[in-house]
This record gives C-alpha cells, structure tokens and sequence, in this order.
C-alpha cells in the first residue's frame, strides 16, 4: 500500500466527482486515518461516535447519509452493525492502482499521474503558459519559484 500515491488516487477521483461536498471529504479522511491505524487491514471496525468526532460531522443524519453515501458511490465498502456495541466494518476502496471498467482492482496497473504531463493539458497553448503568473484551472500558479520571497 503506497500512502502518497492512494491519496493521489483518491483526489483524482475526487477532483471528477462533483457529488462529493466537504462531509463526505472529511468522512473519507477520517475512514482513510483509521485504516492506516490499522496497518491498511480491510475489513476495519468503526465506531459512529469517534467518525463524527475526526470528520468533525455534527449530525447523525448527515453521517449516516455520507456513510452510506461513499458506500454508493464505491468510495468504501460499508456494512452497518445491527448491535449499537460492536462497531460497524468498513473496508476502504485502493486508489493507488487502477480499476477496470467492472469496478475491481488490476493489482500490477499503477495509476499514471497526468498533473504535470504537458501532452495530457487540455488548455489552449499560449504565451501566458510559460510565464511564471500561470494559472492553473484550481487558481494554483503552475510555474512557481521556489527561490522568491513570499
């Protein structure tokens, strides 16, 4: 499990899927933070309480929606416990290999990072694109320099 390249995935997907709002962001960084804590093992127990406490989600109605949400939507494979004393298991979706069309992982397909490939840019070619003010579709400026003051 490559940590760096699964978040890199993750925003990928994220950055295409325009159903995701900050809660279902935060509740997968949380699910993400606890698979880490152990050790990258699915499936892994949660427990609503402390979800809402890291994701910093208020409402249980909204969790739940979220929850069941990101189940939908393939981010994680949720499946509720029907005993509120043994914590629900959550198995947390690979984002640093690829996926075929029917949903399941290639295992020896690695996703190719397409952010600073200037054959995959869909922005028109001009003479802004080399000048150090660039900007990129997220505001960012494309060409920095590291070297100069903030």
């Amino acid at each position: 499990m490559n940590y760096i390249k699964h978040l890199n995935g993750f925003f990928q997907y994220l950055e295409q899927d325009e159903r995701m709002t900050a809660y279902h962001i935060s509740l997968y960084l949380s699910c993400f933070r606890l698979w880490n804590i152990n050790r990258f093992k699915n499936p892994f127990p949660i427990c609503r309480f402390e979800m809402m406490r890291l994701s910093r989600i208020g409402s249980v109605n909204t969790y739940a929606r979220c929850i069941k949400q990101l189940h939908q939507w393939g981010y994680i494979e949720y499946s509720p416990s029907a005993n509120m004393h043994s914590g629900s298991m959550v198995s947390c979706i690979r984002f640093d290999i690829a996926r075929d069309s029917a949903g399941s992982t290639a295992s020896d397909t690695l996703l190719i990072n397409t952010t600073n490939n200037s054959k995959g840019n869909k922005q028109v070619a001009s003479s802004k694109e080399n000048s150090k003010t660039s900007k990129s579709r997220l505001h960012a400026k494309i060409n920095k320099d590291y070297f100069e003051p903030l």
